[in-house]
């Protein structure tokens, strides 16, 4: 009885472990040829209320779109240029520190798309600030030419800029270093499929929206810890946003960036877009999932002493029969 009841644990506490899966897992790309510009992104994460929202600074600074969580922290976004960013979460990774610099006076996202038109101008703006000791993200920033750079920590302490050029091709980043190469020994699923599938536009497939979001389905996150909580295509050339609700792609929202600048005046929760269905589809699988959490999570605690009553159980009774038998 001892023995089974200490499987049944471990069982159950290697499940719970395999099964929350990590807490952010966001899958960014660019792919463009000469006619077209996709800036791909499944935001992966746990908080539900999403929303976006629309920043039209002055003294001749940019106006852009932002989409994020209810603290309204842009995750990313596009501004009125054409141009596009979003972060993936990385480890943390020791920076050199540049006093002689001043730190950002804005968050980085902001400071990027109100400030800089093209990836070259992203570049050098960025140059001139003290991005501290740490970093523990990469920025992904693409523009309306089909140029793209992931920015993030070099491997000698400074600001690596992993670049894509403009015309034909593609570059991903997901949660490995794109500065650091991808590592095969330390499997990125998400990253391969998406490498796989990119690999075949202009020969296997057209670049089409239909085919820039079937790939951001085959990467999208579902489970306990880190869903897919929407997913973004920006027509980078068009100046258009496709909207996506908690990897539900059979259902999608157009955005015209420079008509919804000049309309949106306060921030608008991305399930006020979807029909009711979606909507519902999506809240009904998330309660699912916290409510599965909830469960294991508490199955952690209440096994073990389950378990103890029933070793406590099982050795006095066999003390009962040892004393009989005596």
């Amino acid at each position: 009885m001892v023995k089974k009841a200490t499987i049944i644990f471990l069982l159950i506490v290697v499940f719970i472990f395999s099964s929350t899966g990590v807490t952010s897992a966001c899958t960014i790309f660019t792919v463009s040829d000469d006619d077209t510009v996709f800036f791909g992104n499944n935001e992966d994460y746990s908080n539900p209320n999403t929303y976006y929202w629309v920043d039209t600074p002055e003294d001749g600074k940019y106006s852009g779109i932002y989409f994020g969580f209810d603290n309204f922290w842009p995750q990313g976004g596009i501004n009125e240029k054409g141009l596009a960013f979003d972060i993936n979460s990385l480890r943390e990774t020791p920076l050199n520190p540049h006093p002689e610099h001043p730190y950002f006076n804005d968050y980085e996202g902001y400071s990027i798309l109100r400030n800089c038109a093209t990836v070259e101008e992203v570049i050098e703006h960025v140059q001139q600030f003290n991005w501290g000791s740490a970093m523990g993200g990469q920025v992904h920033v693409a523009d309306a030419n089909g140029e793209a750079v992931v920015i993030g920590p070099g491997i000698d302490g400074e600001l690596a800029f992993t670049r894509k050029t403009a015309g034909d091709g593609f570059i991903i980043s997901t949660t490995f270093n794109v500065a650091e190469g991808y590592d095969y020994d330390n499997d990125c699923d998400r990253y391969e499929t998406a490498l796989d599938m990119l690999s075949k536009v202009g020969k296997e497939e057209g670049l089409t929206l239909d085919y820039v979001s079937s790939v951001l389905d085959a990467v999208h996150v579902q489970g306990m810890g880190a869903n897919t909580l929407y997913s973004t295509v920006y027509d980078l050339k068009n100046g258009k946003i496709f909207v996506y609700y908690y990897h539900k792609y059979d259902e999608v929202v157009e955005l015209n960036v420079a008509e919804t600048i000049s309309v949106v005046k306060e921030p608008v929760a991305l399930s006020e877009l979807f029909t009711s269905p979606i909507v519902e589809a999506a809240e009904s699988e998330h309660s699912r999932y916290v409510l599965l959490e909830i469960f294991l999570k508490t199955s952690i605690i209440i096994i073990p002493i389950v378990a103890g009553i029933l070793v406590f159980f099982f050795i006095r009774r066999r003390r009962k029969r040892a004393g009989k038998t005596g």
